[in-house]
């Protein structure tokens, strides 16, 4: 069940300084922040496991952050198979893509992985140009428009990655390019990851029962050990 809440950062300040972080607001002072935040229109909720957020297919109007909890994010192909697109942690953003687009139609599930709450932005308010008389906050908003170019061009690599993944010949060239990946972005052969084997099954486009028996090869033949989500290249 959603609890929503216009942004009130008196009640919020333990977010302040985690959205400061966050590289799209890292150049701006906390009552600034505060201020563009009120200014966009932005909202807090707090979801519990396994909500939804928005649908495939739905118009949808906010750019997320994810301040606590962990967020999946899938689609459905036409023979009715959940394709498991990308996990969203503390701190990152979704949903800024397609929520900039004319027609803001979502590609994409979200669906709380734990309970989580984000913060909302909506995308029109912070596009608009008359919602703002302070010079040196309309600078700013430019500069966070400036960033999220970066932040699109970072998404289009991740989805990029995905498709190197998915295209590899057989199941264990995908499992293990999966895991070269989260070793590079880790910076370390140990790394945990956030998918059940369901979920690593479904990103992977495989069958679970497939994956486990493989994952099993590839721990017998000294190339991964693993403890449940916690996985060692050898």
């Amino acid at each position: 069940m959603w609890k929503l809440f216009a942004i009130n950062i008196i009640l919020e300040k333990k977010y302040l300084k985690d959205l400061n972080k966050i590289s799209l607001f890292s150049h701006l002072s906390q009552d600034n922040l505060e201020k563009l935040l009120n200014s966009f229109n932005s909202k807090i909720i707090h979801l519990d496991k396994n909500e939804i957020i928005f649908r495939e297919g739905e118009v949808y109007h906010n750019m997320c952050i994810l301040l606590e909890g962990e967020v999946i994010l899938s689609n459905t192909d036409e023979y009715g198979n959940r394709n498991i697109i990308d996990s969203v942690g503390k701190n990152q953003i979704f949903a800024e893509v397609f929520s900039f687009t004319s027609k803001k139609i979502s590609p994409v599930t979200a669906t709380t992985n734990k309970i989580s709450t984000l913060l909302l932005v909506n995308t029109d308010e912070l596009l608009s140009v008359g919602n703002l008389d302070d010079l040196d906050l309309i600078r700013e908003k430019q500069e966070i428009i400036s960033s999220l170019l970066h932040t699109f061009a970072d998404k289009n690599l991740i989805l990029l990655s995905k498709i190197e993944v998915v295209s590899r010949r057989n199941i264990r060239e995908k499992i293990l390019h999966f895991l070269e990946l989260h070793k590079l972005k880790n910076q370390s052969n140990i790394f945990l990851i956030p998918y059940s084997r369901k979920d690593m099954a479904d990103f992977l486009g495989v069958d679970r029962s497939a994956l486990s028996r493989e994952l099993s090869r590839l721990k017998d033949d000294g190339l991964i050990d693993y403890e449940k989500n916690t996985f060692k290249l050898l």
